[in-house]
């Protein structure tokens, strides 16, 4: 459900975001929202942008991930 809304508000803002802006959007703590963008990550939904290998900055969602909202699998 999380992972959904996430790429539903990052649609929307139609730039990369941050895990701060992911903790508004679901009204979660930092840890859990960074939970869920791992988990998007690792099924390819969205890519991490700046930082280093052990941190991301930003991120930004994948065409995978829009062809998954709008139904184009």
């Amino acid at each position: 459900m999380y992972e959904r809304e996430v790429l539903r508000f990052a649609l929307l803002c139609n730039k990369p975001f941050q895990v701060k802006e992911v903790s508004v959007w679901l009204q979660l703590k930092r840890d859990a929202c960074g939970k869920v963008l791992r988990k998007l990550e690792s099924k390819g939904l969205v890519l991490p942008i700046g930082g280093g290998l052990a941190r991301s900055h930003k991120f930004m969602f994948t065409e995978k991930a829009v062809a998954l909202l709008h139904g184009k699998n």
